[in-house]
C-alpha cells in the first residue's frame, strides 16, 4: 500500500509540474507605483500588483505548449496618477516585452508602449477575468488586450503573420465591446490625434497596407537577429534591407501607431548594431530611421560618423 501511495504521489507531482511547466505563455513582472496617491488604504497598491501578476501568469492564453524557458518575458509598470474615489483610478500603463535572440544571451525588445491616463475601477476582492469574449471591467479588458498583443507580436517575430489568431481575438474583443465601455475609456475607439491608442494600433496591424511591415518584422527577427551570432556581416546586411522595407511601409501609410511602436522598441538596438556597420549600411539606416523618427534625428547622428 505504501508503494502504491508513493507511486501515486510521484505521479501527481509530475502532473503538477507538467501543468505549470507546459501551460502559461507569459512570464510577467508587474510593478505598481503611486507617487501621489492620497488614499488611506495603501494596500490597494500591493493588491493591484498581485492580482495583475496572477492574472497574466497563471492562465492559458493559447492552445500551444510552452516550457518554462519558453515563456514570453514582459514587464508592466503601472503608475497610479489619480485617485478618483470609490476605487476608481487614473493609471499610466508602461508595457514592454522581449524575445531571446538565437544562440545568445541577448533579449530583443518587441514592444515598448506607454498607455496614459487610463480609467479603471479596481475591486481588490474580485479577480480579473479573461475578456476576449465578454466585457467585465476596464482593467480586465486592458490586461487581456496586452496579453494577446504581447503574444501576437512575439509570434509575428517567429513566423510570417504568426500572430494572426491573436489579432483576430483582439479584433473580436473590441468589436463586441459595449458602447458604455468605449465611452468610459476612449482608448477603445478611433482617435484622430497622433498619440498612442489601443484601437488604432490594432487597426494598423490589421491593415493590408501594413503587410509589408509585418513581413519585414519577421525577417528582422528570425532571418537577421537570429543569425547574427553565426554570420554578423551578412545578418547586418539583411537587417538593413528589412529596416528599409519598414521605412517604405511607413512612407506608404504614414503616421501609424505600429511604426511608432516599432521605433520606440528598436531604435537603441538598431543604433548599437549599425555602429559596427559599413559606411553604406550606416547611411541606409540613418536615412530610414530619421524618416520614421524625425523628431529624434540627433540620436542617429552617430551613424553619420
Amino acid at each position: 500500500m505504501k508503494i502504491v501511495k508513493s507511486i501515486l504521489s510521484t505521479l501527481f507531482l509530475s502532473l503538477l509540474v507538467m501543468s505549470f511547466g507546459h501551460g502559461q505563455e507569459l512570464l510577467a513582472k508587474v510593478k505598481v507605483i503611486a507617487p501621489t496617491l492620497q488614499t488611506a488604504d495603501k494596500s490597494i497598491v500591493t493588491q493591484l500588483e498581485r492580482n495583475i501578476t496572477e492574472f497574466l501568469n497563471n492562465q492559458r492564453w493559447t492552445n500551444d505548449q510552452f516550457d518554462v524557458s519558453e515563456r514570453i518575458r514582459c514587464n508592466l509598470i503601472l503608475t497610479i496618477r489619480k485617485d478618483l474615489g470609490n476605487n476608481n483610478f487614473s493609471i499610466d500603463f508602461a508595457v514592454q516585452s522581449s524575445r531571446p535572440v538565437f544562440k545568445s544571451n541577448y533579449e530583443s525588445t518587441l514592444i515598448n508602449i506607454m498607455d496614459r491616463d487610463v480609467p479603471i475601477y479596481f475591486d481588490p476582492f474580485k479577480p480579473l477575468e479573461n475578456s476576449k469574449e465578454t466585457y467585465f471591467d476596464n482593467l480586465s479588458s486592458i490586461m487581456t488586450y496586452y496579453a494577446y498583443l504581447i503574444i501576437a507580436m512575439d509570434y509575428d517575430s517567429f513566423s510570417p503573420k504568426g500572430g494572426d489568431p491573436y489579432i483576430t481575438i483582439l479584433d473580436n474583443m473590441i468589436n463586441t465591446m459595449p458602447s458604455n465601455a468605449r465611452g468610459f475609456d476612449s482608448g477603445w475607439k478611433p482617435s484622430n490625434n497622433n498619440g498612442y491608442n489601443r484601437f488604432n494600433l490594432l487597426d494598423d496591424i490589421k491593415n493590408t497596407r501594413m503587410a509589408a511591415f509585418r513581413r519585414a518584422y519577421y525577417e528582422y527577427h528570425r532571418l537577421c537577429l537570429d543569425t547574427i551570432e553565426k554570420d554578423r556581416d551578412n545578418a547586418r546586411k539583411n537587417l538593413a534591407t528589412a529596416i528599409e522595407d519598414i521605412a517604405s511601409a511607413d512612407q506608404a501609410f504614414q503616421g501609424t501607431r505600429l511604426i511608432q511602436i516599432f521605433v520606440a522598441a528598436k531604435k537603441n538596438e538598431i543604433i548599437e548594431i549599425f555602429k559596427q556597420g559599413t559606411i553604406s549600411e550606416k547611411l541606409k539606416i540613418y536615412t530610414a530611421m530619421t524618416q520614421m523618427d524625425p523628431s529624434n534625428n540627433s540620436e542617429y547622428n552617430i551613424l553619420k560618423s
